[in-house]
């Protein structure tokens, strides 16, 4: 799960040239504490946050969740 967790951070970070999880944090307006939990295996990704990266960066749900 946290392997699944890791590859949906890096392919925002790497897709939407991101350069960190602060970046990250700020374009999905959450703080970075959240992604950083995520990032570790802490928190899980909820449908919020799905719902959150689709409406932010416009990625398709159906691939957010291929990633999952």
């Amino acid at each position: 799960m946290i392997g699944e967790i890791v590859k949906l951070l890096d392919t925002l970070k790497e897709k939407y040239d991101l350069k960190n999880d602060a970046e990250i944090s700020r374009r999905l307006e959450v703080k970075a504490p959240v992604i950083s939990k995520i990032r570790h295996g802490k928190s899980g990704v909820s449908a919020e946050f799905i719902l959150r990266i689709h409406e932010t960066l416009g990625m398709p749900v159906a691939d957010i969740r291929a990633l999952l």
